[in-house]
This record gives structure tokens, sequence and C-alpha cells, in this order.
């Protein structure tokens, strides 16, 4: 490469769930690079990865490929990849693309100017969970925007079966709570007027003598912040103390996201969830009954191994018991190195995909029927910006999550607002303004 070369412009390309997000802007920060939207005008191609399932995998593998004829072009361009698929096959990656310059693994964001300044002499693995300073750097923040992320934590302690992110992201690190308010006053700052607090398992946090509770309330001190969220909690630390402070701090929205995977305990215990079908239902029961409107949404794998029609029927039964307001739901996706890709029973994938079909038929229609349930109510709406449905109209989303479009100018970004709902839709709402709060 030409150490003469000037790199000043950055595309960055990014897969995945939020903390992927994140992380992205994470990097766009350290490199403080000018970011590009076309790679051709790029100095610097980053590849941020997920490996939650295969065909993530596959996405990343391609992504690099297409960058290929780039490399051709501008032989100093750099390509890198990060995120979970480099953590994950490291060196391999570099010996099946040598068009590729660096792989970076999910705790190296901070190291990034280093490495890249090394590439001179040579190519680059760097995928040490060995790093001081996780949460070094800090994300990027869109002038404008009016939503923020914050990383409380990183990694995973948990042991489901089917899960590669212990792997990739390493054991349970958890942010100071000083550090979690500088950021979220930070971002305040800039202009954001929600926040939404990430983790793997973001409501197991602690540190200090502090839980996860405590930093809802801390946060909720901050002038300018209307809305807190948080993702992804997992279902056995959903404790009293946390449902009080969700139920007490008005600030905190009216939804929350928690992965049940399966309504079947025989399954549950062969992907090491830790509790039950009884105990997720009685802790959803105690969420209701501490905040009667909460939406509720999970996340769903059909065809884990071993998975009978009991087995899946016992999770349609769930379904129709709680009501999801939404589900993520997906196809059992063996992982490299977890327990779950070395067990017995696989289920034909005609099978799995039909079972999958008709899960989210059914959840599409529970959806749909909840929101049909909205019109004629009034609801606060936080406009986020521009919607896709149209000139002259605007974007944001209930306490619950839903997704609102009206007619409106975005000179009401950022605001709360009322707006009576007129109709509803399988994946969002339709409203008209009635007042500015």
């Amino acid at each position: 490469m030409d150490e003469s070369h000037a790199r000043k412009n950055l595309y960055v390309e990014t897969y995945g769930c939020q903390m992927n997000d994140y992380d992205s802007q994470r990097i766009r920060t350290a490199l403080g690079m000018n970011v590009v939207e076309d790679p051709r005008h790029a100095d610097v191609v980053i590849i941020n990865t997920c490996a939650i399932r295969e065909k993530a995998d596959q996405k990343a593998f391609s992504s690099v490929g297409r960058f290929k004829h780039l490399k051709r072009r501008n032989p100093d361009l750099i390509i890198g990849m990060g995120g979970c698929v480099a953590q994950l096959y490291g060196r391999k990656l570099l010996e099946s693309n040598p068009h590729l310059d660096l792989v970076f693994g999910t705790r190296n964001i901070p190291e990034l100017p280093r490495l890249i300044s090394l590439l001179e002499r040579e190519r680059i693995v760097e995928t040490s969970f060995d790093v001081e300073d996780i949460f070094g750097v800090e994300p990027f923040h869109e002038p404008g925007k009016v939503t923020g992320f914050v990383s409380v934590q990183s990694g995973c302690n948990k042991k489901c079966t089917y899960c590669v992110v212990p792997a990739v992201r390493g054991e349970e690190v958890n942010r100071p709570i000083e550090e979690i308010l500088r950021e979220s006053e930070n971002l305040v700052e800039k202009g954001a007027r929600e926040i939404t607090l990430i983790g793997q398992t973001v409501n197991s946090w602690k540190h200090g003598g502090y839980k996860f509770g405590d930093v809802l309330r801390k946060i909720a001190g901050i002038e300018g912040l209307m809305r807190i969220r948080f993702t992804t909690s997992y279902p056995r630390d959903m404790t009293s103390k946390l449902i009080d402070a969700m139920s007490d701090t008005g600030k905190v929205c009216r939804h929350i996201h928690l992965p049940v995977q399966s309504g079947s305990n025989r399954i549950l215990q062969a992907m090491k969830r830790t509790y039950t079908r009884e105990w997720y239902l009685d802790t959803i029961a105690r969420l209701r009954g501490a905040i009667p409107d909460i939406a509720l949404s999970t996340d769903i794998i059909v065809g884990f191994p071993g998975e009978t029609e009991r087995d899946f029927n016992e999770t349609m039964e769930l379904l129709r018991e709680v009501e999801f307001d939404g589900i993520f739901s997906f196809k059992f996706s063996p992982r490299p190195g977890t327990p779950a890709a070395g067990l017995g029973g696989s289920i034909p994938s005609d099978v799995a995909g039909r079972r999958l079909k008709e899960l989210q038929d059914f959840q599409r229609e529970i959806t749909y029927a909840k929101n049909r349930s909205r019109v004629g109510c009034v609801e606060e709406v936080l406009v986020e910006g521009p919607s896709k449905n149209g000139d002259h109209m605007v974007r944001g989303r209930t306490t619950h999550n839903r997704i609102v479009n009206f007619p409106a100018t975005t000179d009401i970004m950022g605001k709360v607002v009322s707006v009576k709902i007129t109709e509803g839709y399988h994946n969002s709402l339709l409203g008209e303004l009635i007042e500015t709060i």
C-alpha cells in the first residue's frame, strides 16, 4: 500500500441487531473519517457483521466478495471486517479472501486507528477479548436524530445451547453507571429525545451495588430526555424491583421485549433457558399487574433439534394465551461451536418452514387485531422523521412501540404529539395530528 495515500472517506456496511448499529457508529467515531454512502468513493470499507444465524454469515461472506472489484481498481483501498463473524472465523477470513486486509473482533473497535496504521506492513487479524477499555469509544450521533442507543454491557454469561454470543462477544462485562449516565447526557445534548439501553441480557446488568432498575431511575432524571427503552431482557432477570422501577418511572416506555424462544418446557430445558413456561407466564402476569397497558414482544425459535408437533403446539398455545403485540421468529440455525449444533433429532427444513409459517401467520393476525383496536384512540407519538408512506407525512412511535404515520411537517421532529388513530394495519397505524404536547 502507498504510505502517502490519504484516507479520508469511510464506508460502513452493517448487518444484524441494534448492538451492531451501535458498534458501527462507534467505528465511525474511532476512525474520525467522512462517511460516504457509496463504497466507490471510500478509502476504507468496513463490513460490520452478525453471526446469530447462518444466513447472517452468508450475507457477510457475500458482502466481502462484492468489494473485490473495488480493490482491483484501487489497490490502496482498505477492506476490513468486524463484528461477530470476524470474531468467529478470524484468520480463516483472510485465507479465503485475499482482498480482505483487516479482521477485528467485537471488542477491538477502540484499536482501529492503530490497526489500520499497521496495514502498511501486513494484513492483520485482531480478535482478542483482552481489551482494557471495551467501551472506550462512544458512538457518533447524527445531527437531528431523535433516538439513540447506549450500551450498558458487553458479552453474556448465559449458557443457551443454541447461542453463539458468549463465543463471539465474551463473558458479561457491565459498564459503570457513571459512564452510562455520561453517554446518555451527551446524546441528549446532541438532540436525542429517546434512549434505548442495550445489552445481550440488559436487565442482568449490575455494577457497584447498583441493579438495572437503578439505571432506569437515574437516567430518567436527565433533563430533556423524554423516553427510555431497553433491550434485550432475560426472563429470569425480570425482578420485582425492576418491574417497580418500570412502573414508577414515567419516562420508561410501556413496552418490553422478553424472548421466550419456546412454549415447551422440554425444549426450554434443552435450550438451557433456566426458566419454565410457567415461570415465563408468571413474569408476564407480574408485568401486566404492575403496568396493565404494557405491550409485549418476544423471540421464538422453531425447529429446534428434537422439537415435536406437541412441542410446537405448546408454543402456539403460548401465543394464544399471551397475545404478544409482535414477535421475531426464526427457524433453528446451528451455530459453530454451540452445544445445539451437535444435538441429534434435527428437524427437516420443510417441517420447520411449515411450522414457522403457521406461527407467523397466526401472530400476524393477533398484531393486526391489536392495531385495529387502536382506531379511535388518541396516542402520544414521539416524531422521529419523515414517513416512507409519502410526502407531507411524518413517522413516530407510541410508548408501546407501535409505528404511526400521519400528515404533518418535519418541524415537529423530536416532539411528542397527540395523534388520533384512524386506521390500523398489520405493521403500523395511520392517524391525524391533534396537538403538540
